[in-house]
């Protein structure tokens, strides 16, 4: 039953009363969705797993299919929450002497995503580590990616509105092209933004719409660009918005095209805590095998677990669960559900072996 970001109303349900069989007690939030539950005394780590799907058509021969048409599990968040009651389940059969909190969270589709509203809830206040799994489509399963540092990008939208008095196309030099001016913003502003930034930190700026004008004999007078900016780079993240308006400026100014820019900063890159990495890598090697845990390459892809890293220190790693499928985010994506339980594994020795090594 995938369910679209903030309305994972069935999916909280199914969570609380797994849950609640083994005597767990789930701590909703009220009117929203998701949650997190504690198990043992004063956590100090803790485990997210996200819940939402995405608004894409199942194909017909998938087994078992979504009971939700035109919508999708295609990003592995179903397996996530598994997980996450796994884990859940095998934490609440042991004494533990430092508890550990399992959050249950929504929207990580949507922008803003639910890490944010759960940070602002305070909700990781406590934790001094967090850890996530996301699964992956190209690693064989049994095999966890790691790696310190940036594993993936911001995701930042960008909105561009060229103005001007509109005319006929065949006296363009009494009024201002629109058409040529925003032509040369698709063109030239990825340069100009990566001129602007060292060389060394990745950025991608990509346009995936423009529109503006109906007829051919007619210059429009408003043409809207719109296109996503990511860099891995936390520093140059928030310098963004800034090298954005420079560069616009400098590229409309010879048209003298007007222009209205709303630049959204969505979630910034995430960047994992190398000592976070080694504890949680080193308990997984040690409980799964040595060669379970590899290294992983970056994504430009977002992930609002990077919000939850204003606050506290953690890691995101990816699981393997290929299936010869589709990549994720798309109608051919296939989880080869023998992950979750090496998830659940993978994932209760990593905590574990955080609660030993920070108290």
């Amino acid at each position: 039953m995938p369910e679209p970001a903030h309305h994972e109303v069935v999916t909280t349900s199914l969570i609380r009363a797994a849950l609640a069989k083994a005597g767990i007690v789930f701590q909703d939030r009220g009117d929203k969705t998701g949650g997190w539950v504690d198990i043992g005394p004063h956590p100090r780590v803790g485990f997210r797993a996200d819940l939402d799907a995405l608004p894409i058509h199942e194909p017909e021969d998938n087994a078992p299919r979504s009971g939700h048409e035109g919508w999708m599990h295609a990003c592995g968040h179903d397996a996530h929450a598994a997980i996450a009651v796994g884990i859940a389940l095998a934490l609440n059969r042991l004494e533990l002497e430092r508890g550990v909190r399992v959050i249950f969270q929504p929207g990580e589709e949507a922008n803003p995503g639910g890490a944010r509203e759960l940070v602002s809830e305070g909700v990781v206040d406590e934790l001094k580590a967090l850890f996530a799994f996301h699964v992956d489509p190209t690693l064989r399963v049994g095999r966890i990616g790691a790696r310190s540092g940036p594993i993936t990008g911001s995701a930042d939208s960008l909105t561009i509105v060229v103005h001007g008095p509109g005319g006929h196309t065949s006296r363009p030099h009494r009024t201002v092209d629109l058409i040529e001016a925003a032509s040369r913003v698709v063109t030239e502003l990825p340069t100009a933004v990566r001129r602007s930034i060292d060389a060394r930190a990745p950025i991608v700026t990509v346009f995936g719409s423009i529109h503006g004008g109906d007829v051919a004999n007619v210059i429009p007078s408003e043409v809207t660009i719109k296109g996503t900016v990511r860099t891995l780079d936390l520093e140059v993240w928030e310098a963004l918005p800034g090298i954005i308006e420079k560069a616009l400026g400098s590229i409309l100014a010879v048209s003298g095209a007007g222009y209205a820019v709303d630049y959204h900063q969505g979630i910034p890159p995430v960047v994992n805590d190398e000592d976070i990495v080694e504890f949680v890598s080193r308990a997984i090697s040690r409980e799964l095998g040595s060669g379970c845990v590899v290294g992983t390459e970056q994504s430009m892809g977002g992930e609002d677990f990077a919000n939850y890293l204003s606050v506290t220190r953690g890691a995101l790693l990816r699981l393997g669960a290929a299936s010869g499928g589709g990549d994720l985010h798309s109608a051919g994506f296939r989880m080869n559900e023998a992950a979750i339980p090496v998830g659940i594994h993978a994932g209760l020795s990593a905590l574990l072996g955080l609660v030993k090594s920070l108290g």
